[in-house]
């Protein structure tokens, strides 16, 4: 669905010390871009280097706009979808809810309706478990914007930075206490490694998706939002059983991708080091501006899907954007 992204317009990455302008910081800059790598940060968020739109790019678009015209159109169906779900009519409730999708403007060639039926199966069985009261989100696709003020200790002063902390969150449901729950809708895979008699997820999958989650927790918070509540939290992954991975993991242990819905709750002690993890990774960001310092943090693995590895210096490139900027356009 359309959006004005106007807000996004009076905030920018090009803050420097001194200027009045808002820092932007989202959740794909700061979790994805600034903890991948801080300097395809630096290209991406400062410099403004364009990059080559790719297929999962495009399929998590179209399934993204999909889900969220769904959970508009299918109001009116959700309480017979219920009924024939209680009379064991799987087949006839999924068929009221492909009605409730959106016609794309252009034909899935990406595998999209696969994953969009993934994701309407389990919500089948989120339904018939849950019932009709609070399947519903609350949250669809809900923009949020925080200004405010960042003071960061640097060179034995205090300083003060005007930050623009931006983000959509793609869905919340009221839990059975009345708290909040925030979903997470993701398109790529979710990989199981084979250890011992047991598949177990990656450890590093979780810890990256409850930091995404966090920061969304905290923006709601900024914004001192009516669903600030926010006790559980969790990730779907519809698509994970149509993405082919290697057999075997750099570690030399059996791996398969697959779908998976994760739900926990946040807090006590998970929101406590979550928070502190976010606040870490804010200060770092700070300071990476204010010394004007983005390290490179290269591994043989993550740098292969870096659009800017030409121009890295720990490939020994000229670190130069315009070197870059200057080869897209000759490309275009």
């Amino acid at each position: 669905m359309a959006r004005d992204f106007k807000q996004y317009a009076k905030s920018t990455y090009q803050w420097e010390p001194g200027h009045k302008k808002h820092l932007r910081i989202t959740k794909s800059s700061l979790t994805s871009d600034f903890d991948y790598c801080p300097k395809s940060y630096e290209y991406k968020r400062k410099h403004k280097l364009p990059e080559p739109q790719t297929d999962p790019m495009i399929k998590g678009t179209n399934v993204h706009d999909a889900i969220e015209e769904f959970y508009v159109n299918v109001v009116p169906y959700v309480q017979k979808a219920y009924d024939l779900l209680k009379a064991n009519k799987r087949d006839e409730a999924m068929e009221l809810f492909q009605k409730a999708l959106p016609e794309p403007d252009e034909p899935y060639v990406l595998g999209e309706q696969a994953s969009i039926d993934s994701r309407l199966g389990m919500d089948l069985d989120r339904l018939l478990g849950d019932g009709v009261t609070r399947y519903l989100p609350i949250i669809n696709e809900l923009e949020l914007h925080a200004f405010t003020e960042e003071n960061i200790e640097f060179n034995g002063e205090t300083v003060t930075i005007p930050v623009h902390y931006a983000g959509m969150i793609d869905r919340g449901f009221r839990t059975p206490e009345g708290s909040v729950a925030l979903m997470e809708l993701k398109t790529g895979k979710w990989v199981k490694t084979l250890k011992g008699a047991d598949w177990v997820d990656s450890d590093f999958k979780v810890k990256s998706m409850r930091t995404e989650m966090m920061f969304y927790k905290k923006l709601l918070q900024l914004c001192d939002h009516e669903y600030q509540d926010v006790t559980h939290w969790g990730w779907v992954y519809p698509s994970g059983d149509q993405i082919e991975i290697p057999a075997m993991s750099k570690y030399g242990y059996e791996q398969k991708s697959t779908n998976r819905i994760w739900y926990e709750p946040c807090t006590g002690r998970r929101n406590t080091d979550y928070s502190k993890k976010i606040r870490r990774m804010v200060d770092a960001l700070l300071t990476a501006y204010l010394t004007d310092n983005f390290e490179p943090t290269p591994s043989q693995g993550k740098c292969a899907w870096c659009s800017f590895k030409d121009i890295c210096p720990a490939w020994e490139g000229s670190d130069d954007p315009e070197e870059y900027r200057k080869a897209w356009e000759a490309e275009a």
